[in-house]
């Protein structure tokens, strides 16, 4: 006759594997959430950057606009 600890499962080690597999879960989104958080910061880097450039551009232009007109 077989009890519930000749296959390493008894309630304990069941309750154990039930909490870490909530954990697992649990940390799953909180993963995907710090993927996008580091995608969206570049992202935003990225489009400070182009915006500062764009305006240093546009400076450049307008001042061999008025250099010419004078």
């Amino acid at each position: 006759m077989r009890t519930s600890n000749s296959l390493g499962y008894d309630r304990a080690n069941l309750r154990r594997e039930q909490k870490m597999l909530q954990k697992a879960w649990a940390v799953l989104p909180l993963t995907k959430i710090r993927e996008r958080a580091l995608e969206g910061a570049f992202f935003g880097v990225a489009l400070i950057a182009m915006a500062g450039w764009i305006y240093f551009i546009s400076l450049l232009l307008v001042r061999v606009v008025v250099w010419f007109l004078w």
